[in-house]
């Protein structure tokens, strides 16, 4: 006879009930938990974090009824699929239970219980710094209950009821136990997301295993009216194949994570399952955290969102035009957070890891990976996955969004970027996209102008026929110090770079109106370089004047600083902004590359 959870055993088909029924219950509260969210920072994305988790959690496995194999699937579901503090923590706490029920195919409430307050050891493991009044508080509370109750309430259902009602307590709990919680007089969100999976998990015994939650109205709490301090920008994430270690050095891996980790930031969060390392940092440098990681073995997976864009962005009134372009467009990152700009970066692939452009890979190590001989680099487009999930992200704060693409040309991002448009746009919502015909600082140009556009008030139409009507008149020119890396990165054929190389040519490139890499002028040496590009700026003054102008750079501050004295003399002003080039061009650029872009034409009002 088939054992039944609302008695007194459970099995592994039991397991999975709960877990989907708890999904769906969080998933309708999501945007009550992204509100209250205000730790460990105030990014408004807790709600999401552990839906995603959840719903990664219980769309793979195959049910089975086996209690262990159950749990074990649950796990490496968790594990490949968990996304932010919240979601890792409970999925540190699976991997826990999954350790701790391997003997067990099926359970009774007591084996349940022990097996529940067995894996709280593994979940604080788990967590560098563990912080009472959150999430892994409530979970071991009632974890606890569990544990002391079982000869009170012999079946699950009642005891999970009872276990319900004291994780509420514990919950109600957190408004003091943080001071950041006082402050805004709220219970930790990951912690209420948690108690909203129990209540989903109890409605499998009210309702039978095809439960549906119902929404209800939560009490609205007012947006953050200013900036929670942040030490450190990034939410990074990173899911390690190490199988490559061997299994006795494995075994403590996560403390030694831990230690080669924790200079860089906080909040760090270390689980390890078989051959997989999750990995859950804030920092201020996830290019330093993958580089670290890489040293572990390949990195399937990662992340690295902006707190300090998606706080400024909660900080705001919503509505109004948002902006989107990719990370191949060169403008300082000061200016993205500051007019909420959502960049989408790049891929940049070498050794078997898919590093994120301007984010997880900066050009000092990018540089260092093009100089091995073994394997060069390249780029890709953002996954599709990932382009949507940006551009639904942005479209919940604004009205419309404006979205400035890299050359079509160039990448194939433009059209994955139109595709994912299409499935967003609403009569409400929508999504214009823009073939910018350029790259790098040309296509940053483009972007301020828009900006500004949006700061001054102007309409969604009166913006794009702006930017489009700039875009023949903007225009791209890279002083190339070798032909080397353009061979390198198949933009110029083999045999012609070779010859170029061995005359000593330093080409410019440029692109055509259709957005088309191509060849500008010539010289052989860097100040030849320089009288063609200056005289070249004087030519464009003289004809048509000069709007704005930018300065783009390899990697090569001091010579981009020489260029802003003389063109600012010669312009007479100074530049929109100086900044490095992405990885994208600098893949075929190389070290030391400077370019000028600029806008032709008088200053005009709109």
């Amino acid at each position: 006879m088939e054992l039944q959870a609302n008695g007194q055993h459970a099995n592994g088909s039991d397991v999975l009930d709960w877990f989907a029924a708890g999904a769906k219950e969080v998933a309708v509260h999501i945007k009550y938990l992204n509100l209250i969210n205000v730790f460990p920072v105030a990014d408004g994305d807790t709600g999401t974090n552990l839906s995603t988790t959840l719903r990664a959690m219980v769309e793979k496995p195959t049910r089975t009824h086996s209690f262990a194999q159950m749990l074990q699937a649950l796990s490496q579901s968790a594990l490949e699929g968990a996304r932010g503090n919240s979601g890792i923590i409970f999925a540190s706490y699976v991997n826990g239970l999954a350790q701790e029920s391997a003997s067990y195919e099926h359970v009774n409430v007591k084996e349940f219980a022990t097996v529940a307050n067995a894996a709280v050891k593994h979940l604080y493991g788990a967590v560098e710094n563990p912080q009472e009044g959150t999430l892994m508080s409530v979970i071991r509370d009632w974890a606890s209950f569990l544990q002391g109750n079982t000869d009170q309430f012999p079946s699950f259902g009642a005891l999970f009821s009872a276990a319900y009602k004291s994780a509420l307590i514990s919950l109600e709990r957190t408004k003091t136990q943080l001071s950041i919680l006082r402050k805004h007089n709220v219970v930790d969100s990951g912690a209420a997301g948690f108690v909203r999976f129990l209540e989903g998990v109890n409605r499998v015994f009210m309702e039978g295993r095809n439960t549906q939650p119902q929404a209800v109205a939560e009490d609205a709490l007012p947006l953050l009216t200013e900036d929670e301090s942040l030490a450190f920008r990034y939410c990074t994430e990173a899911l390690v194949d190490t199988s490559g270690i061997v299994r006795h050095e494995a075994e403590d891996l996560p403390n030694q994570v831990k230690q080669m980790l924790h200079p860089l930031g906080d909040s760090l969060i270390i689980t390890h399952r078989e051959d997989r390392l999750k990995v859950h940092i804030h920092t201020n440098t996830p290019e330093l955290v993958m580089e670290r990681l890489a040293a572990l073995g390949t990195i399937l997976e990662q992340k690295a969102d902006d707190m300090a864009l998606q706080s400024r962005l909660r900080t705001w009134e919503a509505g109004g035009i948002g902006l989107v372009t990719d990370s191949i467009a060169d403008i300082p990152d000061a200016f993205l957070l500051e007019n909420r700009i959502n960049r989408i970066p790049m891929g940049v692939l070498t050794r078997g890891n898919a590093y994120l452009d301007k984010t997880t890979i900066r050009l000092t190590q990018l540089f260092r990976e093009m100089e091995r001989t073994d394997e060069y680099p390249t780029s890709a487009q953002p996954e599709p996955a990932r382009i949507q999930a940006a551009l639904s992200e942005s479209l919940s704060h604004f009205d419309s969004l404006i979205v400035l693409s890299v050359a079509a040309p160039l990448s194939g991002t433009y059209q994955a970027l139109v595709k994912a448009a299409e499935k967003l746009t609403t009569p409400q919502k929508r999504i214009t996209v823009i073939d910018t015909h350029q790259n790098s600082g040309a296509q940053g140009l483009l972007v301020k102008l828009a900006a500004d556009l949006i700061a001054q008030g102007h309409t969604h139409d009166e913006i794009v026929a702006a930017v489009e009507a700039r875009i023949p008149q903007t225009h791209i020119y890279v002083c190339l110090n070798t032909l080397a890396y353009a061979v390198r990165g198949g933009r110029v054929p083999n045999t012609v770079g070779k010859i170029g190389m061995k005359l000593g040519m330093r080409p410019i490139m440029t692109l055509d109106k259709q957005g088309h890499g191509a060849a500008f002028g010539v010289a052989f040496s860097q100040a030849g370089l320089t009288r063609k590009i200056f005289r070249l700026v004087r030519k464009a003054m003289q004809k048509h004047g000069i709007q704005a102008y930018s300065i783009v750079h390899g990697d090569n501050p001091s010579l981009a600083e020489e260029y802003r004295v003389a063109l600012t003399r010669i312009i007479g002003k100074e530049p929109a902004f100086v900044t490095e080039i992405s990885a994208a061009v600098a893949l075929h650029a190389g070290p030391g590359t400077v370019a000028v872009c600029f806008t032709q034409g008088r200053e005009e009002a709109l």
